[in-house]
């Protein structure tokens, strides 16, 4: 075999060596790129999650009212009729108005359930819209009410829109029964909040936190604690 001869072989042999190391070489780029691809577009996922996550939770810790303290106001000799509640405003708590603020009231057993719920800027104790103007008294008998169920501890009504500041400690009443003009008495947890009975309170923030209260009711008498 002529010495020409074996320098051709041996020049296909390393062409043939380069273009299946530029193959591989390819492959391993493109490999490369589709799990750079993969990697970058789960951590931008990854990223937006915690991102949310984390204002999910700023809002939360900041956007929560805190019971302080729950009265008995009155009772109908057989079951609690109304009560009234002392609040503060979370720390750290931003643009939280009144209209922001909804309270569920759930009572019951395994057998019997009731629910009553409002928003305290719109709805009265006693579950009437609130009017603009006042044409009684200004309570459930005329049909009519016009302050907002929210108010200060020295007892100025606070307007739907007001804005409740970080550690703002205000009071709102709940009446159990529901005395609306079309519902007196007769509200969902009318009979169901006696001596012995337990009903749990929901503070519900809008684009907020949610703080859950339980509620023992050992005493009728006004001024009994029910916490």
């Amino acid at each position: 075999m002529s010495e020409e001869y074996q320098t051709v072989e041996r020049n296909r042999e390393e062409g043939s060596i380069g273009i299946g190391a530029m193959i591989v070489f390819i492959a391993l780029i493109l490999v490369a790129a589709v799990a750079s691809t993969i990697i970058i577009k789960t951590a931008e996922e990854l990223q937006q999650n915690a991102e949310q996550t984390s204002s999910d939770t700023r809002k939360e810790i900041s956007g929560k009212i805190n019971i302080i303290q729950a009265l008995v106001n009155t009772s109908d000799g057989d079951d609690v009729d109304s009560m009234v509640f002392t609040a503060k405003v979370a720390s750290g708590s931003t643009n939280l108005l009144v209209n922001n603020i909804n309270w569920v009231l759930t009572c019951g057993d395994a057998t019997t359930y009731g629910m009553v719920a409002a928003n305290l800027g719109d709805d009265s104790p006693w579950g009437d819209e609130i009017a603009d103007t006042v044409t009684g008294s200004g309570d459930a008998a005329a049909g009519t009410w016009e302050d907002v169920n929210a108010e200060s501890l020295a007892g100025a009504h606070h307007d739907a829109s007001t804005e409740l500041g970080a550690g703002t400690v205000f009071k709102f009443d709940i009446n159990v029964d529901y005395d609306t003009t079309t519902t007196a008495g007769a509200g969902a947890c009318e009979d169901l909040s006696g001596v012995g009975q337990t009903l749990l309170l929901k503070i519900v923030v809008d684009d907020g936190g949610t703080t859950v209260t339980e509620l023992s009711i050992d005493s009728l008498t006004a001024g009994s604690t029910v916490i």
